[in-house]
């Protein structure tokens, strides 16, 4: 395994030096350069993983190095080198894409332990963005929204799954999204040239579920006039996605049990057994270790399934991904519906924000193609929301004195924006001097806020 590459900016040759003959002894590659300029041009010609860039670099700023090689290759991990060891550097620095900051002088063994958590990073970002790559156009990442750290995380543990004939077990709420998972899985594995089916285990009627799964003979129960093909058999070289397991009647789970033992199965009314080349991805909204301890489901198939387990974590858990995910939704609804909708007012998007979701995803979605339906102008607004999320805001803003302090900070936030961009004729980057950050943060701002 090649060693990681690390790129030293720095324009102290003394310090420059010191670190990167440090790094070596450890068993990095280093490479090193005294500003911008240079640093540009050697991460253009080498793989540059991890980006060691001191804060003042004579006329120049670190932060605008970070952001220059970003810009170039979003899977560096940069790191920042201050002497000035405050907040709002750090806040910054943070701010303009670092994925952490160490104080001068350097203490050499504090900065491994940054290196590592950087390198583990960088690792997550690029088995994100081989998976984005590998999947086909119809579960692509643009319909699976990676924003949040959380499912930054997920992704990652969907690479390994890809590459992988593993059994995978999705944990979650119902409406997380366990199906698209699923099927983004099974489109960027070895397997994506063969079928995907999917089975919804509650909406089975326990009497048929066998011969669903695994097929009947002619004549093996009332009504079977015809020999029936089952999803295991149908699904062969491919992926069958067992949702809500949890569900499974335990005799049929003797049965599973096998098939994934196995390899096998056996059609009902036949005692000839059949192989089957099925990769298994099993989802559910239920806690299955305590139904291990109730007896309700068996022991040995739940590890036969908890091989590569993913946990999708409520949309509540990651907010972070409610704006993109809102983006892609009108979209993605206002090409349906024939209209030129452009966004989402500030105080809509802050109603969604507000929002706990108790229907995850799933109600989100809804939420969105209710407002593209009701929507008469260019901006989706509160008045387009469902009841639920519009009394609940309404009601917010009418409590100016109340809610919580992140409530109140946005409500600030929202109108000193507001009236910077009146006052700058609505030019983001006077604007952004006004309020005293950068350009950048104000358009997250502004994206956030639907401004």
């Amino acid at each position: 395994m090649s060693a990681t590459l690390i790129l030293v900016v720095e324009d102290d040759p003394l310090q420059r030096k010191l670190i990167g003959e440090n790094l070596e002894s450890e068993g990095f590659a280093v490479l090193a350069a005294s500003n911008g300029r240079e640093a540009g041009e050697l991460a253009a010609l080498h793989p540059v993983e991890i980006a060691l860039v001191d804060y003042q670099l004579g006329g120049e700023t670190g932060l605008d190095v970070i952001a220059a090689l970003l810009g170039r290759n979003p899977l560096i991990t940069p790191i920042m080198i201050t002497a000035f060891g405050n907040i709002e550097t750090a806040v910054e620095a943070m701010k303009r894409g670092a994925y952490d900051f160490v104080v001068k002088p350097v203490d050499f063994k504090k900065l491994l332990l940054v290196i590592e958590r950087a390198k583990e990073r960088h690792t997550l970002k690029k088995e994100v963005s081989l998976l984005q790559s590998a999947l086909e156009e119809k579960f692509s990442f643009k319909n699976f929204i990676v924003s949040s750290p959380k499912m930054e995380r997920v992704a990652g543990m969907m690479g390994k799954a890809a590459r992988s004939d593993a059994t995978v077990l999705l944990v979650g709420e119902t409406g997380t999204g366990k199906d698209l998972v699923a099927k983004t899985i099974h489109y960027s594995s070895k397997r994506q040239n063969g079928p995907f089916l999917a089975v919804n285990l509650p909406s089975l009627p326990e009497t048929l579920m066998e011969s669903e799964l695994f097929g009947a003979e002619k004549g093996a129960y009332t009504g079977a006039h015809e020999r029936k093909v089952g999803k295991f058999e149908a699904a062969s070289g491919g992926t069958l996605f067992l949702d809500e397991i949890g569900d499974l009647p335990v005799p049929l789970q003797v049965k599973i049990l096998r098939a994934l033992q196995e390899k096998e199965f056996t059609r009902l009314g036949s005692s000839k057994p059949m192989k089957a080349d099925v990769r298994i991805i099993a989802a559910t909204n239920r806690d299955l270790e305590k139904l291990v301890a109730e007896e309700k489901f068996r022991r040995d198939l739940y590890y036969r399934l908890n091989v590569v387990r993913i946990a999708v974590p409520p949309l509540r858990e990651r907010k972070d991904d409610i704006p993109p995910l809102v983006d892609h939704f009108l979209a993605q609804f206002a090409k349906r519906e024939n209209k030129k909708i452009r966004g989402i007012s500030a105080e809509a998007m802050s109603a969604l924000m507000a929002h706990s979701f108790p229907g995850n995803i799933r109600e989100l979605e809804n939420a969105i193609e209710r407002a593209v339906v009701f929507c008469e102008g260019d901006y989706v607004t509160l008045a387009d929301l469902p009841v639920v999320l519009k009394e609940k805001e309404e009601r917010n803003i009418s409590a100016d004195a109340g809610g919580s302090l992140e409530d109140k900070v946005r409500r600030l936030e929202i109108q000193e924006i507001k009236r910077a961009l009146d006052g700058s004729g609505g030019v983001k980057s006077k604007a952004a001097r006004a309020l005293g950050i950068t350009e950048r943060m104000l358009g997250y701002k502004i994206k956030i806020y639907g401004l």
